[in-house]
């Protein structure tokens, strides 16, 4: 099979094996299952965990938020495992982290990190759900999750961040739509800093060890994440710029 034609069905495997996962709709479920409600109806009529939480209760909201992040998390490693470690034929698809750094991934049928579509085809999932008729959330939790889920070092910067904004402003839409452009920022910033190869040595630093390889194609695809979920808040800019945006009052 041509080299080319395996890059395309890895590629589509990535983002199909995404697009399931984030077609789980967490806070439908736990709507549907415990309080025979769809968040659909309620409140913002938003299958996300800021509207669960205040249709529920707040812990409920954390589930679904916990739940959300996890489904985004949990197909990158997957897709990382199998094509970095399963064997096919004499070795496995895609080079390790290690062989990325040294120039040894050539031999390699794969040459870039294609495990990295599969959150793009998570947050697609979970604001387009195909279990859920196509309506489903906003993807912030989603894209929380590719942050914290990838890198400790880009996931706990714009984490702290968030929670400064929400107690600053109380606006969720706010923050939420500031992390859509800071945490692309971040990994934009170390994936030129590893181009450029003035982290040379150390460029697993901010991954969770020698695994996933945060280069451009990361920084690529938090882009687009980013930009699909200041999209899916548009209504919610709407009412900023008019004053009427619904402010939270469980923080102080």
């Amino acid at each position: 099979m041509d080299i080319i034609l395996y890059n395309i069905i890895a590629a589509i495997c990535c983002l199909f094996l995404g697009y399931i996962f984030g077609s789980i709709p967490a806070s439908i479920v736990i709507g549907k299952v415990f309080f025979h409600q769809d968040p659909r109806d309620y409140g913002s009529k938003n299958a996300g965990g800021t509207n669960s939480g205040r249709l529920w209760g707040k812990k409920v909201g954390f589930i679904v938020i916990i739940l959300d992040m996890i489904k985004t998390i949990a197909p990158i490693w997957i897709c990382w495992a199998i094509l970095t470690f399963v064997p096919f034929g004499s070795k496995p698809l895609i080079a390790t982290i290690t062989n990325f750094y040294n120039g040894s991934n050539k031999e390699y049928i794969i040459q870039w990190p294609v495990y990295w579509l599969a959150p793009l085809g998570t947050i697609v999932g979970h604001c387009w759900p195909v279990f859920a008729s196509f309506k489903g959330g906003k993807g912030v939790s989603s894209f929380m999750g590719i942050a914290c889920g990838t890198s400790w070092l880009v996931g706990f910067l714009p984490g702290l961040s968030y929670l400064l904004f929400l107690k600053a402003k109380k606006y969720v839409s706010l923050a939420s739509i500031c992390e859509a452009v800071i945490i692309p920022i971040c990994f934009w910033i170390w994936s030129i800093l590893n181009l450029t190869g003035v982290v040379k040595g150390i460029e697993w630093l901010p991954s969770y060890g020698l695994t996933l390889n945060i280069n451009y194609v990361a920084a690529i695809v938090v882009t687009i994440m980013g930009i699909l979920v200041i999209i899916r808040h548009h209504e919610n800019i709407k009412r900023l710029k008019a004053g009427n945006e619904r402010k939270i009052t469980w923080m102080k």
